[in-house]
């Protein structure tokens, strides 16, 4: 029966439908996420497409492609072309299907998260563990969790100056270079104490520049301290007062002073838990540097003097500031090296660099790892695309930054054989504390090799198990992208372990953003390799995770972002139990299944059964061990369909689309057929005749070695490269 025609006076539409009532081609009400989405479950995948295109438009577009590539000449990676082996070849995933844009932001639709975020790695390993072990609470959450945000106390604007002593300040000097060391680096303790006697004994000679810095330092001093609620409210209005003059006196006529107060202000939001603010305030910074020059390293050198060495370190300050940020949000960063116009030379010897001038402090260990930062969140995650060449490009790098790490460390002034033989010369019998300071740059070391070997642990992950996978794990490129996996398990554990030792065992402040977020992400890395059915990664993972967890919330007492990742850990090490259980299970019920299939079963030769009945038709109609639950289902491992990895060349590409929690969900998978021979296992060589075989594939399974968070670029790719393997 005809639905009845409704009065178009009455008639209600919305100016879009979201793209999932598009397909299905259902009544939209246009909320995010809408009804027809949200009754079905899928409301991570309910998304709206921000400029929609005509089809026919599209289709368009699409049959230009095709003819441009049908008139394309062969080139040297066709199939028919012999040098096909030493060149790359980009493959649109862009036809798919279509991921809009606002994909790629938080459930609020307010803020952006990118694919290096933690954030957005953790809807990646929860859509995998749905996959593997189905509902339980860390499954259950959704894949895109929206930013819990802290604000400020007091409004900077209706601030007033705080009253402090000499003493005190002095002894929060301290803590504020404990909290700083190997992040900011703007004067040296000398220089700071003998700026608060002067600012304390004499109020007359104060200026809005010098007391916005002191402020600020002060306020990120009590905020490490965190000794009570007097301290969190003299931290509230030293920032409220130093920002109130950085924001009314220094901001409309740029200076030196602009760019370190603006900087201070950033980290004291970071560790605040205020990461988009800060984010903010940070482009305000560099856009300040970027207007005095201070970004142009020859600028600085003509300077010279304690002016030039200034205008470095703050540039230097700025790179760590901006690149933690730019790793922590998967946002763009606001500085680039190729703009600082620095080449990465090898360091002199050590006795030119013991007191380092302007020229040495381009040698800063913290400055250079953030010059590696850059280039995995340029070169791979804004570009989408890894390849075997660019990570031993990159890894080369961080070969480098370790066997001249020790020197590099002197620049920064953190070397603890340099501070053993200074100690006490500075006034107040305190100087930059050098263990503090070596950890967080250990810590930034290992960060960064998780970030650029992650998308090969989800890779190993997705593949561990397939068997025409595990045959082909004599080839270059297999133990290549074994090799780079390991790497990524490796330096989580060692990120853990650092910053254990870092939290409990030294002096260190209540509130360390980077340890927070290099903890978390360590943390699901763990959790991810332990679904590896390659059985790579036998060690139990809950010592490493209840480490994590502890460091997260010794942490959270006063970051509420620790306190919820520690929460979260604590879902993925419950969830990590589960599949470990269900593994165990079906590994007991294969072998007691081939035992009983030789020796007989002893439980069914008790029952009564038909003469008819042959006995190898009993035996194969048994029940399953007991050893499994007979109400708990058997665990499958992640495994797509087989796919003949001897037909692939070793310069073949692999896509890197994102996947929507739903697809992950309906991922091919096939535990069943698993068997439990041990016989020796013939490896094939890989031939070399179909270049597109392996790119064709992962095309069909769409397996994410990105977040599903991100939209689907037309670029996105995943090389190979015929690489000899060096250490990473």
């Amino acid at each position: 029966m005809p639905r009845p025609k409704v009065d178009p006076r009455f008639r209600r539409r919305v100016a879009q439908a979201c793209e999932n009532c598009k397909k299905r081609k259902s009544k939209c009400n246009g909320i995010l996420p809408c009804d027809h989405c949200r009754a079905r479950g899928v409301e991570d995948a309910c998304c709206y497409s921000r400029y929609p295109r005509p089809a026919s438009q599209e289709s368009q577009l699409s049959r230009g492609l095709a003819n441009r590539e049908s008139r394309r000449e062969p080139g040297p990676l066709d199939p028919a072309s012999p040098a096909s082996s030493s060149k790359q070849i980009d493959i649109p995933v862009s036809n798919l299907y279509s991921v809009s844009k606002d994909s790629q932001m938080l459930k609020d639709s307010r803020v952006y998260v990118g694919d290096s975020a933690s954030l957005s790695f953790l809807g990646s390993v929860r859509s995998t563990l749905r996959a593997a072990v189905g509902p339980c609470p860390f499954t259950n959450e959704p894949a895109r969790n929206p930013m819990s945000e802290a604000t400020s106390k007091i409004r900077f604007e209706m601030a007033r100056e705080p009253s402090i002593d000499l003493a005190t300040t002095q002894s929060i000097a301290k803590e504020f270079f404990l909290a700083v060391s190997g992040i900011l680096d703007f004067f040296d303790p000398p220089w700071l104490l003998a700026q608060l006697h002067d600012w304390v004994e004499q109020p007359s000679q104060r200026t809005n520049a010098k007391s916005a810095i002191i402020h600020l330092a002060l306020a990120i001093g009590f905020q490490a301290r965190a000794q009570g609620d007097s301290d969190e409210l003299l931290s509230e209005q030293c920032f409220a007062f130093g920002r109130q003059l950085t924001m009314f006196s220094l901001i409309d006529d740029p200076s030196l002073a602009t760019v370190q107060a603006v900087i201070l202000i950033t980290y004291h939001m970071m560790a605040a838990c205020q990461y988009n603010a800060a984010f903010i305030n940070l482009g305000t910074a560099a856009r300040a540097a970027y207007t005095l020059g201070i970004h142009l390293h020859e600028t600085n050198k003509a300077f010279g003097g304690e002016e030039g060495l200034a205008r470095e370190r703050a540039w230097k300050s700025l790179r760590v500031c901006d690149l933690f940020l730019a790793a922590s949000l998967g946002r763009p960063p606001a500085t680039t090296e190729a703009v600082s116009n620095i080449v990465w030379a090898p360091l002199k010897p050590p006795r030119d660099y013991e007191r380092p001038d302007v020229a040495g402090q381009v040698f800063s260990a913290m400055f250079r790892i953030c010059n590696v930062f850059e280039r995995i969140l340029v070169e791979i995650y804004a570009e989408k695309a890894i390849s075997l060449e660019l990570a031993r490009s990159i890894s080369q790098q961080h070969r480098q930054w370790t066997e001249e790490l020790p020197r590099m460390l002197m620049v920064d002034g953190i070397d603890e054989s340099d501070a053993e033989q200074n100690h006490g010369a500075s006034p107040g019998g305190f100087c930059l504390s050098p263990k503090q300071g070596s950890s967080i740059v250990t810590m930034a070391y290992y960060y960064s090799i998780v970030l650029l070997t992650k998308p090969f642990l989800t890779f190993r992950v997705h593949h561990a198990s397939d068997k025409e996978f595990s045959k082909s794990e004599t080839s270059s490129i297999m133990i290549s992208l074994a090799t780079y996996a390991d790497a990524c398990v490796n330096s989580a554990i060692k990120g853990i372990d650092i910053a254990y030792e870092y939290v409990f065992e030294l002096n260190t402040p209540s509130r360390q953003p980077l340890v927070v977020n290099s903890v978390f992400i360590s943390a699901l890395c763990l959790g991810l390799a332990f679904l590896d059915r390659s059985g790579r990664y036998t060690w139990s993972v809950n010592p490493l995770l209840n480490r994590a967890i502890k460091i997260l919330v010794h942490l959270g007492k006063l970051n509420p972002h620790a306190s919820r990742f520690a929460g979260i850990c604590e879902q993925l090490k419950e969830a990590v139990a589960i599949y470990t259980k269900r593994r165990d299970n079906t590994l007991l019920s294969e072998n007691d299944k081939a035992v009983r299939s030789i020796f007989g079963d002893l439980r069914a030769s008790s029952k009564p059964r038909c003469y008819s009945e042959s006995p190898v038709d009993h035996t194969e109609n048994t029940q399953l061990s007991w050893s499994v639950p007979a109400n708990e289902s058997v665990i499958k491992p992640i495994t797509p369909r087989s796919f003949n990895f001897n037909t692939f060349q070793e310069e073949s590409l692999l896509p890197i689309s994102g996947l929507s929690p739903t697809q992950i969900g309906n991922l091919p998978m096939d535990y069943t057929q698993s068997n439990g021979n041990l016989g020796d296992v013939q490896y094939p060589h890989p031939t070399d005749n179909s270049i597109d075989a392996l790119s064709e594939y992962f095309l069909n399974q769409n397996i994410p070695l990105f977040s599903f968070a991100s939209s689907l670029s037309p670029e996105s790719h995943f090389d190979f490269q015929d690489i000899t393997l060096e250490p990473v």
